[in-house]
């Protein structure tokens, strides 16, 4: 375990894994207590994946989101036409706080999405969380309820790994704060190792954090967003798979 809040709990992690595996294995039986119970997920107390007091962990989605990725690229070999590439894999998450224009504290939190890794006959999906399902949160909700502007929302056109079957995109998304500054805690994966293809696939593009003014803040730290300053958030592409196809 770390002293960071990327510390994972046992249950979280034996989720996480359990998913990846039924639903490589057995994506047609329904999840209950019976198709749980031939899988044993053990990981040493104390360590990464098995937290206990006084861990910290508010932030385990960073680690336990990329569970399925081994469990899959063991599966690969076996599986080669039900595996998919990697994935962004872990969720975005942003956390804004600061007043707002009449003095009152806010605190938001945005949760934004990357691509998925394509698999055997089909591309990966764009700007779509796996394995969590979180969705994205409209634009007008997050405007409307929060001093948050919202400049650009849009696919990142060619973030997805190349492929015969190509990884999906992730998104841009450019933000600013009406009325004043706010602190943004950054909780981003993915912004150093690529989701890697599968079958010969190139892999997808890491994510970015960048502020109008040049700098890039910290991928899991804090940094206050001045008032006229605009942050975007370049999320990471899931890998390909196959070769790209001659001239593609």
């Amino acid at each position: 375990a770390v002293r960071e809040g990327i510390n994972v709990v046992l249950p979280y992690t034996q989720a996480y894994a359990t998913y990846a595996l039924t639903a490589a294995l057995s994506a047609d039986v329904p999840h209950n207590a019976g198709s749980f119970r031939p899988i044993t997920v053990t990981a040493p107390p104390g360590c990464i994946l098995h937290a206990v007091p006084p861990s910290p962990v508010a932030a385990r989605h960073i680690i336990g989101h990329f569970l399925p990725g081994p469990v899959f690229a063991a599966l690969h070999e076996f599986l080669p036409e039900i595996i998919p590439a990697d994935g962004a894999y872990g969720l975005w998450a942003s956390q804004f706080e600061g007043r707002r224009r009449d003095g009152s504290p806010f605190v938001f939190t945005l949760f934004a999405n990357g691509g998925t890794g394509a698999g055997f006959g089909r591309p990966g999906l764009s700007a779509t969380s796996f394995p969590s399902g979180v969705q994205n949160i409209p634009a007008e909700v997050i405007e409307s309820t929060t001093p948050l502007f919202v400049h650009e929302r849009a696919l990142r056109d060619g973030s997805g790994g190349a492929g015969k079957w190509p990884g999906g995109m992730g998104q841009r998304l450019t933000l600013s704060v009406r009325g004043g500054d706010a602190v943004h805690s950054c909780i981003y994966e993915r912004t150093q190792h690529p989701a890697a293809g599968r079958a010969g696939g190139a892999p997808g593009h890491v994510g970015r954090v960048q502020v109008s003014d040049g700098t890039e803040p910290h991928p899991k730290k804090k940094y206050v967003l001045r008032e006229g300053q605009r942050v975007t958030l370049e999320l990471p592409g899931g890998g390909g798979y196959g070769m790209p196809e001659a001239g593609a």
